[in-house]
């Protein structure tokens, strides 16, 4: 009998975040190590820990130097680095191919996952609000997968969000679900992702830039109201609840939003602390 593919995991590169740090290498020459900080959500000495790992295995290399006066250490993958990347990826990809063929149990998967997708599913369908303000109503929704993909919506362009979905997947993305509704007078949209612990929802919302719309009963919490390129404008509330994180967004006349904006994020939070 062939070896399971799971035995071709390599303990170094599926660590979350030493995962996290090849993954984000793989699309950018360089990187600073402060931006990848920032964006994995790690302390320095906690990403130092894991450079060192990956160091060590030739995987990752670092070139430190004074730029305006100031040190500043540049972290690139290597190509060992790279070929570890897509053994890791090949070895995933084997086991969900022998999952929808019969080749493997689900339920063995899931649990190294850490998730079961249906059952998930629903749940977090049911995590996001349906109650909206009166005049709303749902005009389109969807799971959102473990790759930051709209499940039953393809053609939406939600996986060009590249740099959200490698922060989201750099902190254990488990799923989420997606719901937009719509008005005479405005859009909204409510988007949950799960994450693998709630320490990253807060790393996440910590690296967002300051609120300059704040939400009274919302902390944590960071809000923006923003001017569109198309006119009007665009209210957010990203919100921090355990390992949830939720986008409540709406576009319209800002008197619209101002007033309606609130009272769908405060049915957000309710429906994730009842």
């Amino acid at each position: 009998m062939d070896a399971h593919p799971a035995q071709r995991l390599d303990d170094v590169v599926h660590q979350r975040v030493r995962l996290g740090i090849l993954t984000v290498l793989s699309s950018e020459p360089r990187v600073a190590f402060t931006v990848l900080r920032d964006l994995l959500g790690q302390p320095d000495s906690g990403l130092s820990r894991h450079l060192r790992v990956l160091e060590d295995a030739r995987l990752v290399a670092t070139d430190k130097v004074i730029e305006d006066r100031k040190p500043r250490t540049w972290i690139s993958i290597t190509e060992a680095g790279r070929a570890a990347l897509r053994g890791e990826l090949a070895a995933l990809r084997s086991m969900m191919t022998a999952i929808e063929t019969g080749g493997a149990d689900p339920l063995a998967f899931a649990a190294l996952l850490a998730d079961e997708p249906r059952e998930r599913d629903r749940e977090r369908a049911d995590l996001v609000i349906s109650e909206v303000p009166e005049g709303f109503r749902l005009s389109r929704e969807s799971a959102v997968d473990s790759n930051y993909q709209l499940v039953s919506m393809p053609a939406a362009e939600w996986g060009s969000h590249h740099s959200q979905a490698l922060t989201f997947r750099s902190h254990g993305l488990l799923g989420g679900h997606f719901r937009s509704f719509t008005s005479p007078t405005a859009n909204a949209h409510v988007m949950l992702v799960e994450l693998g612990n709630a320490e990253g929802t807060i790393a996440i919302l910590s690296a967002l830039a300051p609120s300059n719309f704040r939400i009274d009963g919302m902390d944590p919490h960071r809000g923006f109201l923003l001017d569109r390129e198309v006119g009007g404008k665009v209210g957010i509330c990203w919100l921090a609840v355990a390992r949830y994180l939720v986008c409540v967004s709406m576009t319209g006349d800002e008197e619209v939003i101002r007033e309606l904006l609130p009272q769908l994020a405060a049915g957000q939070r309710a429906k994730l602390t009842r």
